[in-house]
């Protein structure tokens, strides 16, 4: 009789362990999933899951094989639809109601990059200046003219030097073409 009651109480403190050990780590799971929604709500990102991450300059470059592309947009967010989101951080005011078009050139880039890391292509990426934020449409026409102006880069050698007036410096310094670009030489 004694071993049976000692039985059923031990039975019962493993089951009250068990629904604590439960209830502890469902609210962690509850806080850290709240963590995550305010920091998300905090950078301004559309609802998703954040999957990349580079405003510090560490994040590890995203590639891809197909057309010798390397990129590091700010962040990379996957959108419930399952469709990837760059999201591009300029940090200048440009205080116009449309983008650079080098920038929009820029995000287009980094969605042509994300086509080989879904299912299906992303629809638009998010270009953001200190001063306001565009959707930038990822459209046939937009990939388009990434894939022409990638073409045009491939046929420059020194004897076709890339088209250009002017570069700063340390992008010179970063591009794989400076060593035959007349504007690149020397920085």
């Amino acid at each position: 009789m004694f071993g049976e009651i000692l039985f059923a109480a031990g039975m019962g403190l493993l089951l009250f362990s068990v629904a604590c050990f439960a209830l502890l780590f469902n609210e962690r799971r509850v806080q850290r999933e709240k963590l995550v929604r305010e920091r998300h709500q905090a950078l301004g990102l559309p609802f998703g899951e954040l999957m990349y991450e580079n405003v510090d300059g560490l994040g590890e470059p995203i590639t891809s094989d197909a057309y010798s592309l390397v990129g590091k947009p700010a962040y990379i967010v996957k959108l419930p639809d399952n469709r990837l989101l760059p999201v591009d951080i300029k940090p200048v005011a440009q205080n116009t109601m449309t983008p650079a078009s080098h920038h929009v050139l820029q995000v287009a880039t980094y969605c042509l990059i994300l086509e080989e890391y879904a299912e299906e292509p992303p629809a638009y990426g998010i270009l953001r200046y200190t001063d306001r934020e565009f959707p930038i449409e990822y459209t046939p026409a937009l990939r388009k003219k990434v894939l022409r102006h990638l073409k045009q880069m491939d046929l420059s050698s020194a004897e076709m030097p890339p088209a250009l007036q002017k570069q700063k410096a340390t992008k010179c310094r970063a591009c794989i073409y400076q060593p035959i670009c007349p504007i690149g030489q020397g920085k």
